[in-house]
């Protein structure tokens, strides 16, 4: 005779819950105001954070393997060989910070300071970049960090 499986009971606050509660990707509902004090008691409302987010615009895909892109690709890698303290900063993966043989020091304090640089090396004189770079440096900081890990 098989095992009957028992079918596991819940309350009925249980399954109210579960069908309320906000998927694991959903942002919770905005609290009303009149719940609790807050910090801007009695200053009126702060209209930049009841503002909709900002639009993030349209999708920017830099191609960096074709053949005629290949010069972003070389700029990333002659910064890095002429900066190792960058490419250590990048790269390194032990726990305790890397020991350098030469008193370099890398062009930023981190991960994401380098890629702004090498970002703005690369795409603000870019023939076909240069104006979507002028309006959206962060978007291509992005591209720079995908690009080094990929």
């Amino acid at each position: 005779m098989p095992a009957v499986r028992q079918r596991v009971r819940r309350s009925a606050r249980l399954q109210a819950d579960a069908r309320t509660r906000p998927k694991a990707m959903e942002l919770p509902p905005n609290p009303s105001a009149s719940r609790g004090r807050g910090k801007s008691r009695g200053r009126g409302s702060n209209p930049a954070r009841n503002q909709p987010p900002k639009a993030a615009g349209p999708k920017i895909i830099v191609h960096w393997t074709r053949a005629q892109d290949l010069h972003r690709t070389d700029t990333l890698v002659t910064h890095l060989t002429t900066n190792p303290s960058d490419a250590r900063t990048l790269f390194y993966e032990g726990k305790k910070t890397a020991g350098s043989s030469t008193e370099e020091r890398p062009s930023g304090r981190d991960k994401g300071d380098i890629h702004r640089i090498l970002s703005k090396l690369i795409f603000e004189n870019d023939s076909e970049y240069s104006a979507l770079y002028a309006e959206d440096p962060k978007k291509f900081d992005v591209s720079v960090g995908n690009h080094c890990t990929a």
